[in-house]
Formats: structure tokens, sequence, C-alpha cells
């Protein structure tokens, strides 16, 4: 009796993969396509969008604090994987944006009187 002995996969990365699902563009060959970073590491992305390159294509990633080339090394449904020909910093990527405290314009003040029930002027 053959018996099948099966080992789940286990994944040997050297960078670790930070969950970004951060908006971004992707360019190749002319081509504009705005897609989502799903995570990223210093090397690595795994983007989404509707229509993506195919394997081997040399691309351009960019985003907020962050302008990438790289190569599809897979493409699956709606989705592919990058390596990025530099690294980059995951963490600014995936940040907070900062935020941006701008002096609103002055209002000038109204004042309303009842006219009667649920009419102001």
């Amino acid at each position: 009796m053959n018996s099948i002995h099966y080992r789940p996969q286990v994944e040997h990365r050297r960078e670790s993969r930070f969950v970004a699902n951060t908006r971004a563009t992707l360019l190749w060959d002319g081509v504009t396509e705005p897609i989502t970073i799903q995570n990223i590491s210093s090397y690595g992305a795994l983007v989404t969008g509707f229509y993506l390159p195919p394997i081997g294509a040399r691309v351009t990633v960019i985003a907020d604090y962050l302008e990438v080339c790289g190569t599809v090394i897979w493409r699956g449904d709606e989705r592919c994987g990058l390596l990025l020909s530099r690294q980059v910093d995951p963490l600014a990527v995936i940040a907070e944006p900062s935020v941006r405290t701008v002096e609103a314009p002055r209002q000038r003040e109204i004042s309303l009187r009842r006219i009667s029930p649920g009419i102001y002027g």
C-alpha cells in the first residue's frame, strides 16, 4: 500500500510583507492603469487591477511616497506580483497620510429667526 504525504507550503521570504491596500497607478508600454497595492515588501508587491501587463513586462508603480520600476513575475485573475528594481520602504507606502491643516476661510455669521414652525429666515 502506497502512502502519500503532504507538507504545507512554507514561505521562505527574506523580507516581510505588509498589508497596504493603497491606490496607485501602473505604467507600461504607454498604458496607464489604476491599481491597488494589496501588500508590499522591500523588493516586491502584490497588485490588483482590471487590466494588467503580461509576465515579464517592465512597469512603473506610482503612489504616494512611491515611484519605482519593476517586472511582472507572475500573473493571475486581476492580480499580479511585481519584483521591484530597487529597495523601497514599505512602511512609507502604508503610512497614514500626513495631516494637513489649512486655515478655514472665514465665514460670515448669519442669524436665523423662526418665522413659523419649521420655517426660518
